[in-house]
């Protein structure tokens, strides 16, 4: 990693998890790149936060005069997370493109329904939800942090013999170990901590890494930073990228061989009505 891909993770570590960490020094540029990348990351809320948390630290607190203030506005940015914009209606959240994994998921929402919003039932949520991600675009960051919080919340425990049984039927432990191998990889984790993990998945998780900061590099000119009162993002209407998707859906097919056709297919037809005339 680039010295301000490090510092991305240590910041977003301080931020997201209260980490701490030592910031290694850099230039104007790249405090600059390392907001951007922030943005289009859309984590620019927790990253201000760690600054926030770092800022007596010498290399932080020499930082551009102008970031500072772009800073303190993003940490304020609310940070939603999945209970707070689950919609049941809402097919992103609650379902799979393979329609025989998808009438096992719905069985298991059903039978869940009178504890909707219970811990366990959120966190395989966010797992089918990061799943999805992984096999359309990459590592989204905002739902890696939010399932890494599940884990450290004491006051609100997983049933993880249940999850487990879930994560088996709907055959989701190969994403299960790759989500938890980025836990440890990226955001601080140890091995005992994430208990969805059966194994490691060092080479996935690296390539996803990868691809997420050269993605972020390559399409930076083409990305709506869009910044209110109240929230911070970006998206992205380039029609390459979503060809893009298409193909990095098949990267990661081995994964979970089961959901990756269908949603290669549902990927690619999605992409084709979106592409600009």
């Amino acid at each position: 990693m680039t010295v301000i891909e490090r510092n991305f993770f240590r910041l977003l570590r301080a931020g997201a998890f209260t980490n701490d960490e030592p910031i290694e020094p850099m230039s104007s540029w790249k405090w600059r790149r390392l907001y951007q990348l922030a943005v289009t990351l859309n984590v620019a809320n927790h990253i201000g936060r760690g600054v926030e948390a770092c800022k007596r630290e010498f290399f932080v607190s020499i930082m551009p005069i102008d970031l500072e203030e772009k800073w303190e506005k993003a940490k304020n940015t609310p940070v939603q997370n999945i209970a707070e914009s689950m919609d049941e209606d809402d097919e992103n959240v609650t379902s799979l493109t393979n329609p025989i994994l998808d009438r096992k998921l719905q069985a298991i929402m059903d039978a869940e329904s009178d504890s909707s919003e219970t811990p366990t039932r959120l966190m395989l949520l966010n797992i089918v939800l990061n799943t999805r991600n992984i096999l359309n675009e990459g590592i989204a960051l905002p739902l890696l942090i939010e399932l890494g919080q599940m884990m450290r919340n004491t006051t609100s425990p997983i049933d993880y013999d249940k999850l487990g049984k879930w994560i088996k039927e709907l055959r989701l432990q190969p994403m299960a170990d790759l989500l938890g191998t980025l836990l440890v990889m990226l955001l601080g984790f140890e091995q005992e901590e994430v208990r969805i993990m059966r194994k490691m998945q060092s080479k996935p998780a690296q390539q996803l890494t990868i691809d997420m900061f050269r993605m972020s590099k390559a399409t930076s000119d083409e990305w709506f930073l869009t910044q209110s009162s109240d929230q911070i993002f970006a998206r992205s209407t380039n029609s390459r990228a979503m060809f893009w998707h298409v193909g990095h859906s098949a990267r990661y097919s081995r994964l979970y061989p089961s959901e990756a056709l269908t949603n290669f297919f549902k990927s690619f037809v999605h992409s084709l009505s979106h592409i600009e005339e």
